[in-house]
């Protein structure tokens, strides 16, 4: 209870120190592939940089920087941050997911000796392959203390 007290005080400031401006026009990534977007994203978090996060994940709509949503999605980009600061990505393997404008990217982030693999889901927008979702919690197992790696059992969560 104390250490998730401390993590949402420290979240706090982060969000107050760290803004990501302003709703923008989005990156053009139609060039790169879904397994490179994600790539992308996940390094822009391990170096801080939010606005390029906000460029990278949203839905098919767009990027969160370019539509505005979701509404906090400042928060949203700045907690991600915080949980994934300092991981190594590395997409392994990329299939269609529902349909043709979605794609899962099977992705090894490690800090460390720790290892997590998890499903990254990534959309297509009229600019190309943005990160529209992954399981936070699970992702952030690469920044705690571990004993080798851990997997996803099931890729479809």
């Amino acid at each position: 209870m104390k250490l998730a007290l401390n993590m949402v005080v420290a979240l706090a400031a982060v969000a107050c120190a760290a803004p990501v401006s302003a709703p923008q026009p989005g990156p053009q990534n139609s060039s790169q592939s879904a397994s490179a977007v994600v790539e992308e994203f996940f390094r822009a978090t391990a170096d801080s940089n939010l606005t390029r996060m906000s460029e990278l994940w949203g839905t098919s709509k767009g990027s969160a920087r370019q539509t505005g949503e979701p509404k906090d999605y400042q928060k949203r980009v700045v907690i991600m941050n915080a949980y994934l600061k300092g991981v190594s990505v590395r997409a392994l393997s990329e299939v269609d997911a529902r349909n043709s404008d979605e794609r899962l990217v099977s992705t090894e982030l490690s800090h460390g000796g720790c290892r997590v693999t998890l499903p990254v889901t990534t959309v297509r927008t009229k600019n190309g392959w943005i990160v529209r979702s992954f399981d936070l919690n699970q992702a952030a197992e690469a920044n705690r203390p571990c004993e080798g790696s851990r997997s996803s059992g099931n890729p479809g969560q």
